[in-house]
């Protein structure tokens, strides 16, 4: 129980540069639900592919201060 704490830690710290990663790598891929492929309109596609990236990116941004809070909550609870 002690290293739970770390883990978190460091899991938190891990997820920055994965947000940064899904945020740039994010229009090649779909992940969850295949919509993109049954778009035919190359704008409307290239559109909906930079703002899939960024709602990605930005749900693995709040990961870091989830992990980081949750790090120090059980610290807490582990001292005590």
């Amino acid at each position: 129980m002690k290293a739970l704490p770390q883990i978190l830690f460091w899991l938190g710290i891990i997820s920055v540069p994965g947000a940064w990663l899904l945020w740039y790598f994010g229009p090649d891929i779909e992940i969850m639900r295949p919509v993109l492929g049954g778009i035919q309109d190359p704008i409307m596609k290239a559109a909906l592919q930079e703002a899939h990236a960024e709602r990605w990116g930005i749900w693995v941004g709040i990961w870091p201060v989830t992990l980081m809070v949750l790090s120090m909550i059980v610290e807490k609870k582990v001292q005590d």
